[in-house]
């Protein structure tokens, strides 16, 4: 009898298994109502914040979602080909409050972003405007595209 118990608790943690791996398929799709599926609103919150890169002729640019967050919150530090963003947003709760309810708690967060070209790290600006961290990381000289003239031979 302790074959079937055996059996049946394989088969259990397989389908936790294949569960919980199909959560992140679903993570990026628009328009999925994760208020129906608690589990995969846990795992889309897992990568916070939410971060969009992007290239221009002379820059990287990457913009991060930091709503709460001043500037000395934040930390931007380029590293070894990548771009390590930090913060912490603090409880906002006054002294000798009791809480009823907490949706924005207090996060602490460290993403390392690996960099899809080489760059001028003296020339790296940051600005934080309306909860948006913007990070401009201006490509390195030698890396930027150059016009070569041609002569008549």
């Amino acid at each position: 009898m302790t074959t079937a118990w055996r059996d049946l608790s394989d088969a259990l943690r397989t389908f936790d298994f294949i569960n919980r791996h199909a959560e992140f398929v679903f993570d990026d799709w628009p328009g999925l109502a994760l208020e129906r599926w608690p589990r995969l609103r846990s795992a889309a919150r897992a990568a916070w914040p939410a971060v969009n890169v992007f290239e221009t002729k002379e820059a990287f640019v990457y913009k991060a979602e930091v709503p709460g967050l001043a500037e000395g919150d934040v930390g931007v530090h380029v590293e070894d080909d990548a771009l390590l963003l930090r913060g912490e947003r603090k409880s906002d709760v006054p002294e000798g409050y009791t809480v009823h309810l907490r949706e924005r708690g207090p996060i602490a967060f460290a993403r390392k972003f690996p960099l899809p070209g080489r760059v001028d790290a003296e020339g790296v600006s940051a600005s934080l405007k309306d909860g948006v961290l913007t990070v401009t990381l201006p490509k390195a000289k030698d890396a930027l595209p150059r016009q070569i003239a041609v002569k008549a031979g």
